[in-house]
């Protein structure tokens, strides 16, 4: 389904971007604390970082492009009618008539549903705690 599929790339592309902002944050920490300066580690954990935001970023820009597409329908079906007309598999069938005829025909003295009379419910006794009471 598209909705699935536009979610999951939303997904997979924020994780993307938040693992590339990780690594361009460390990055940037690790070469501004003074002990490592700018070597080629932290060149490539800045690459990596920023490879990786950009591809989140890629990710979901095309997941908002699949937002138009239109979700395919399966064979024979009518799916969503906006014009109002009937599609060749209705049936013609009339639920307002159906339940006119009904009440046209229902007899007027129809026994009424009687219930059971419940049997009395006797209730054990309570257990009582501390000296027995005589």
């Amino acid at each position: 389904m598209l909705m699935f599929r536009v979610l999951g790339s939303w997904a997979r592309g924020l994780y993307l971007m938040g693992f590339g902002g990780f690594w361009l944050a460390m990055s940037y920490y690790l070469s501004r604390s003074g002990g490592m300066g700018a070597s080629s580690t932290m060149t490539t954990m800045g690459a990596i970082g920023a490879l990786s935001l950009v591809s989140g970023a890629i990710v979901i820009l095309r997941a908002v492009a699949m937002t138009t597409e239109r979700a395919t329908l399966p064979k024979g079906s009518t799916g969503w009618r906006d014009d109002g007309k009937p599609a060749a598999s209705d049936s013609g069938f009339d639920a307002d008539a159906a339940i006119a005829r009904y009440l046209e025909k229902r007899p007027e003295t129809a026994e009424p549903a009687v219930a059971p009379e419940p049997a009395a419910a006797v209730a054990p006794p309570r257990p009582t705690f501390g000296r027995k009471q005589t």
